[in-house]
């Protein structure tokens, strides 16, 4: 009888422990609308994601379970739902709403008792109807929070923030003149890239650039005073500002482009960065942080509510082990997408085969 309880414990303690490694469903529901629409009368998802099914994890329960995020119904449905109880049935034009989602995500870890969640959403919505339609909007948000217990602040700020998003776009005037076909629209990055100087031009301009938006339009803010290369590393940069007074490049620019060359600035670091037809890439150590991000927080120009995010996490959260990876460029908002992880003896090879 002994031996019996004791199995019946063991197998009750082992099922118990398999289950709690698995993963449990946190079901999202979009709010509802709190304004009407009068010049829209439909609204259309196009999810491009890698995988539609994926909308990330966050932790639940004083255990942190992980949680898979899940819309049900499905985002598209709850999406249609809610722009149709907002639209005036008797006075809407006849024009769709058309979303482009190109991510949508959860995700949460927990350090020393504290929870930091983030919420990454990029989107392009555009306004038309029968293959015209205009782009309304450019959407790419990074919201960040951290606390005791973050994932109820972060569901509600983020699916309240996708409905603002929704019906603040209704009454925006197109960015451009532009009209965009079905066909257009899908191949929307390589028409944007087409229409920015810093993809066109057969040789970059010389000089120091502050931001994205000078970089990507090939606009130096600065002229450079004095530099100096070292094995293919710039080791000294400076520029005059407004004052007067000579500036370290190497501390406050966002790149960097001599005799034609493109240095991309990261963590007091200019590394140099190799073109493609369609994209920059360049090679750079960076570190692995506790919170399972190694996203390069001094590229980081995306909208950003519900909490501190770029630096101000980077001080929080100590900094683990460097390993060097190969980023690419992301034309879309000037930040870095990680491509590769490259191991020491691959690195010298890597350059010498990529670089053009």
């Amino acid at each position: 009888m002994r031996n019996s309880l004791t199995l019946l414990l063991l197998l009750t303690v082992t099922s118990i422990f398999a289950q709690s490694k698995k993963f449990i469903i946190e079901e999202l529901n979009l709010p509802e609308p709190v304004q009407t629409i009068s010049n829209y009368n439909k609204i259309k998802l196009q999810d491009i994601r890698i995988d539609p099914e994926d909308y990330g994890i966050v932790m639940k329960g004083v255990s942190d379970r992980k949680a898979k995020v899940k819309f049900s119904p499905s985002f598209e449905e709850q999406l249609s739902s809610m722009f149709d109880k907002g639209i005036e049935k008797s006075s809407a034009r006849d024009q769709e709403l058309l979303v482009q989602l190109r991510n949508l995500n959860y995700k949460e870890v927990t350090i020393d008792m504290v929870q930091y969640g983030y919420f990454n959403f990029r989107a392009l919505i555009f306004g038309g109807k029968e293959n015209q339609y205009q782009l309304l909007k450019k959407v790419d948000t990074t919201m960040v929070l951290f606390k005791m217990d973050v994932t109820k602040k972060l569901e509600e700020q983020s699916l309240d923030y996708l409905r603002k998003t929704v019906f603040e776009t209704v009454s925006a005037a197109p960015v451009d003149n532009r009209m965009y076909t079905q066909e257009d629209i899908n191949n929307y990055d390589k028409i944007a890239k087409s229409q920015l100087p810093l993809y066109t031009q057969s040789k970059l301009k010389d000089g120091v650039y502050m931001n994205y938006k000078s970089f990507s339009e090939q606009v130096p803010d600065k002229s450079i005073d004095e530099i100096q290369v070292n094995l293919g590393m710039i080791a000294k940069v400076n520029y005059i500002d407004d004052k007067g007074k000579k500036r370290n490049a190497k501390t406050d620019s966002y790149a960097v482009v001599n005799q034609g060359k493109a240095y991309i600035l990261y963590e007091g670091e200019l590394y140099p960065m190799r073109k493609t037809p369609e994209d920059f890439y360049f090679i750079s150590k960076i570190y692995d942080r506790p919170t399972g991000e190694r996203q390069l927080l001094f590229g980081i120009t995306g909208g950003m509510i519900g909490g501190p995010i770029g630096g101000v996490i980077g001080v929080l959260i100590t900094k683990g082990k460097s390993k060097t990876y190969e980023c690419q460029l992301d034309y879309f908002n000037g930040k870095y997408t990680i491509v590769r992880e490259i191991k020491p003896q691959k690195q010298k090879e890597v350059y010498h085969l990529n670089e053009e």
